[in-house]
């Protein structure tokens, strides 16, 4: 099998002519590979990941000494692959697979309107590849340390435990065991024996931890409180768990409301009684309120009996360690940087992490021990995430460029690849054309610093051509100038690659309110509902592009998904005289009728708020809306109510502004299905190269 390097440089010798002979489409740029869930097996010497190609999702493991396929999935029917975990003897895999992650708790995805529709479901398949036997219907799962039995959830949150015997090159999975307890069970976490499991067990405005015996059929609470306890994790010789304890709901609890003052705390309980002891707490101010990693812990049990975490109480996400006697907490990292993602090694002695030290735009490995001496183990203009322990001290990571995809990365000099499958002709062809992100800065009007990506096309020939501002969604996020490490802000980089390739300039820009940048530009006042205050970035950012020499400031346009879509159609409800066009994907357009929805249909904040949401929102600037728009959004989206793309068609309709629409029934706020994903950039692209006179097709 070919490395996606060797593929890239193969196709960079053959000579720029040939490459540039066939303009790439949105199915060859979306059709990149994609690799996420990178997973080590409990003993540091096999990795399984997934490999997303054109819908197929599958695993793949270098199990044996050769990269191949674990699954063999090859329908684009939008049913993804998640909580990957390998057995402790290295020869077999389970993993979720179905509408996963942010749709836990909902019935599953069915966005091609299956009958009967799909499941999602917990599998066991061996890692030399073979028929995967179904576990069990339900969300979440964890293998005990020995991988005699697995426990999971099913959609309404009850916990089951079930016995896994190898039978053979397969598994034989007894009966479900589930435990009646009220509420939902979810951060499920085996003691080091097998014996015991903590979970978090969820319950509207409050949530405990319990410790559960499985074979005695028993459970402790973990010192309850009127709090939100979760992140449970256990010593190393199983006699104690730590968990994070925040502050529990009020009963007023909105979008609206500030968020509660009252330190979070880490606490270490008992494992056999559940009494329990605040270790340490964090200090009122920046802070106080816990700033989770994108790590699957949150807590790192080290050697020495210390215990790792995320802080940021100096205005920068942070690593820290304190002893579980308590005490004082020492700072392992310090700067203008943050922490992204962590693991732990497996001699416990020290984190591997994803930071953007000393690259603010960028991600790169670093190492830290107890000793507070942090080291670079990556770098370089592309970037580096999902850092993995392995044996002997080892390490893997998936490395991604501006023109090279993400790709399983064993770290060491010379670093060594592990290639899925050979690349597509059509990506090899695509891969050279793309552009390398020129890195900028603007200032906002208020003087706030802001980062931004600049796509600007290789050959215009001294023309001015057209551009378009990209809004990114979350709007906790943070684009990267290359592929990125989540699979929805991937595909937006390739869009903003084919529209550079139709001849537009794109700006890409980081707003505030997104990540990476420290604690005041995360929680810039006045944001979103509360004063839109980041649409000044995007307007500084349009005046900034409307000055490039290579830019017609005439015919500027704007697009995004989701917060950028809200940023999208604030955009041209208020600037139609900068934004002659935009592209709109599930857009929040009122954020007081947003907030109703996410309460539950419940009529939330006081009339001044409520008053607020709406001038912050698209719908408080309608009247002077004139550019025309597509919008587009799947009616099963989970995220924004399709309701908000209701209300803004007929109110844009009903004053004749141009509005082009495609909805996919039963789509989430994603597009799952890969091929409803290229109808629907493909029909963006075509509607912005339309409106704003780019090259003709």
């Amino acid at each position: 099998m070919r490395g996606i390097i060797a593929a890239t440089l193969l196709v960079a010798l053959i000579g720029a002519s040939s490459v540039a002979a066939r303009a790439f489409s949105v199915e060859d740029v979306l059709g990149i590979p994609f690799v996420d869930n990178l997973t080590a097996s409990p003993d540091g010497t096999v990795l399984v990941w997934k490999l997303h190609l054109r819908g197929t999702r599958n695993l793949y493991t270098n199990a044996g000494g050769t990269v191949h396929a674990v699954t063999h999935y090859d329908v684009d029917d939008g049913q993804d692959i998640d909580d990957v975990q390998i057995t402790p003897s290295n020869d077999a895999v389970i993993y979720l697979h179905g509408g996963v992650s942010d749709n836990a708790g909902d019935s599953n995805l069915n966005p091609l309107s299956v009958v009967p529709p799909p499941v999602r479901a917990i599998y066991v398949v061996p890692l030399a590849g073979g028929d995967p036997v179904q576990i069990g219907l339900g969300n979440d799962v964890a293998l005990s340390p020995r991988g005699e039995a697995a426990a999971y959830t099913t959609e309404q949150g009850v916990l089951n435990v079930v016995a896994l015997t190898k039978s053979g090159d397969s598994y034989t999975v007894g009966k479900p065991d589930p435990l009646p307890i009220r509420g939902q069970a979810s951060q499920m976490a085996w003691s080091p024996d097998g014996l015991h499991i903590a979970f978090t067990n969820r319950r509207g405005d409050h949530s405990f931890i319990v410790i559960y015996t499985p074979e005695k059929h028993s459970y402790v609470y973990a010192m309850p409180d009127f709090s939100r306890d979760g992140a449970a994790i256990w010593s190393p010789d199983g006699s104690r768990v730590a968990f994070i304890r925040t502050p529990g709901a009020r009963e007023d609890e909105s979008a609206y409301l500030k968020r509660p003052q009252d330190p979070w705390s880490i606490w270490i309980a008992n494992a056999a009684s559940g009494n329990a002891r605040m270790v340490w707490q964090a200090r009122r101010g920046v802070g106080v309120t816990f700033y989770p990693t994108d790590s699957d812990s949150q807590l790192w049990w080290m050697r020495g009996d210390s215990i790792a975490f995320p802080w940021e109480g100096d205005g920068w996400r942070h690593l820290y360690a304190v002893s579980a006697n308590g005490g004082a907490a020492t700072r392992l990292t310090g700067g203008s940087f943050e922490v992204e993602t962590v693991t732990l090694s497996l001699d416990r002695t020290h984190l591997l992490y994803a930071t953007n030290e000393g690259d603010i735009d960028r991600r790169h490995i670093w190492t830290v021990g107890l000793d507070a001496h942090p080291i670079a183990l990556t770098g370089g203009t592309s970037d580096q995430w999902a850092p993995t322990s392995l044996a002997n001290g080892g390490y893997a990571y998936v490395d991604a460029g501006y023109n090279s995809p993400p790709t399983v990365t064993i770290g060491g000099h010379p670093a060594r690849t592990l290639a899925s499958e050979p690349i597509p002709a059509n990506v090899s062809i695509t891969l050279p054309q793309l552009v390398r992100p020129q890195l900028v800065t603007f200032r906002a009007p208020d003087g706030l610093l802001i980062h931004a990506q600049l796509f600007v096309p290789r050959l215009l020939g001294g023309r001015r051509t057209p551009a378009i501002i990209f809004d990114h969604g979350g709007s906790r996020r943070q684009m990267l100038p290359g592929f990125h490490y989540m699979e929805a802000y991937t595909e937006l980089y390739e869009m903003n690659q084919y529209l550079v390739s139709r001849g537009f300039v794109v700006l890409s820009i980081n707003y505030r309110s997104g990540i990476m940048y420290g604690h005041n530009f995360r929680e810039a006042p006045h944001v979103g509902a509360q004063g839109a205050a980041e649409y000044q970035d995007v307007v500084a950012g349009a005046r900034w592009l409307q000055k490039q020499p290579q830019v017609d400031p005439l015919r500027l346009g704007i697009y995004g998904l989701s917060f950028g879509g809200y940023l999208t159609a604030l955009g041209l409800a208020r600037n139609s005289d900068i934004f002659k066009a935009g592209a709109d994907f599930a857009g929040v357009h009122n954020w007081a009728t947003m907030y109703d929805w996410y309460a539950a249909g419940k009529i939330v904040g006081t009339p001044a708020q409520r008053a607020l949401a709406v001038a912050s929102s698209p719908v408080g600037a309608v009247d002077t809306w004139r550019s025309p728009v597509f919008l587009s959004q799947g009616d099963d989206d989970r995220n924004v109510a399709f309701s908000q793309g209701v209300d803004l068609a007929t109110r844009l309709r009903s004053r004749d502004v141009h509005v082009e629409t495609m909805v996919f029934p039963n789509e989430t706020h994603e597009n799952q299905v890969w091929a409803q994903l290229v109808d629907q950039y493909r029909a963006a692209a075509a509607f912005l190269v339309k409106e704003l006179q780019s090259q003709p097709e």
